[in-house]
């Protein structure tokens, strides 16, 4: 397990959209066990602050897993296929004003 794997690799998940909800929720809080800062508060700050670089990718992977939009956002992305959905705020004439009402 690496901080750069991909969020599926990370979460020990197939890269596909359809994901099971369970296993991730299972998978998130065994490795927030394993890793959450708390855990390390007398190994020094270098382990405490390791623990919570650990701890946000975790969780930045769960977040993303977890809601299909993200999810499939992120799929594109690591086709190389970049929506740009955050920046992106222009929509179609047609989506924006149904046929009956243009």
């Amino acid at each position: 397990m690496n901080l750069t794997d991909d969020d599926f690799t990370l979460m020990g998940l197939p890269r596909r959209f359809g994901i099971d909800q369970q296993a991730l929720d299972q998978r998130w809080h065994q490795m927030q066990l394993h890793t959450h800062p708390d855990r390390f508060a007398g190994q020094g700050a270098s382990a405490q602050r390791i623990a919570m670089q650990w701890s946000m990718r975790i969780n930045e992977a769960y977040r993303r897993l977890q809601h299909p939009i993200q999810r499939a956002a992120y799929i594109c992305k690591l086709h190389g296929i970049d929506i740009e959905a955050q920046d992106n705020t222009q929509m179609p004439r047609e989506f924006l004003m149904p046929n009956d009402l243009a």
